[in-house]
């Protein structure tokens, strides 16, 4: 019973995230545990050898190998297997060292990571994450404003102010060349990636249009 329900969960969580709904915390750890390979912790009997490979998290193949063993737990007279008792029999055999995860685990790993991108981009899109290449090119371009004035500032306004100085005036000078510096630069504004994407957008909604005309 206590399988059939998880099942019928997975059914119903897959659906959802299918549709490109948000999963709530409990649908989430459904497909966490299924990816771990520990959903079933608490169920003590499979139906049969499909359902116990799921449950131990590992290939029916590798279970076909395992009861070959003399000592391998036996299936009851109507097919189930008791899952407790392989539980042990792997353990004292010390048998899922390297194993790799069966496909189900694979499926549900796989939408783990698909929920994950999904989430991920929605973020980017609010603006919540930033991508590595865009805080790249943010910081080029506030680099290169912040040249641009230090050169405008440095050899063409600072040169004639500083004729006739000391050089405790020309020091002086300079130090505030310097602060004007960073506070037309700290004034810049640039646009986020949010505005930027939007501007994207439309450049090729325009040419579309332009084309089809």
């Amino acid at each position: 019973m206590a399988s059939r329900v998880l099942e019928a969960n997975w059914r119903n969580v897959v659906k959802k995230v299918g549709a490109g709904k948000t999963l709530n915390s409990t649908e989430l750890a459904v497909i966490k545990a299924r990816a771990a390979g520990v959903e079933h912790e608490t169920v003590t009997v499979a139906r049969d050898i499909s359902e116990l490979a799921r449950i131990l998290a590992v290939s029916r193949q590798t279970l076909y190998t395992w009861k070959k063993r003399p000592d391998a737990p036996k299936a009851h007279p109507d097919g189930t297997h008791n899952v407790v008792a392989w539980r042990l029999f792997i353990r004292e055999h010390d048998l899922k060292v390297g194993l790799s995860p069966d496909s189900e685990m694979l499926k549900a790993r796989k939408l783990l990571a698909e929920i994950e991108d999904r989430e991920l981009r929605v973020a980017q899109r609010k603006g919540q994450y930033v991508l590595k290449a865009e805080v790249e090119a943010e910081w080029s371009r506030r680099m290169a404003v912040l040249k641009n004035l230090m050169y405008s500032k440095v050899t063409l306004e600072l040169p004639p102010l500083a004729v006739g100085m000391d050089a405790v005036g020309i020091a002086q000078l300079a130090t505030d060349t310097l602060d004007a510096v960073l506070r037309e630069a700290a004034q810049v504004r640039f646009p986020d990636p949010v505005e930027l994407e939007s501007e994207a957008e439309e450049e090729t909604a325009t040419d579309s249009e332009e084309q089809g005309s």
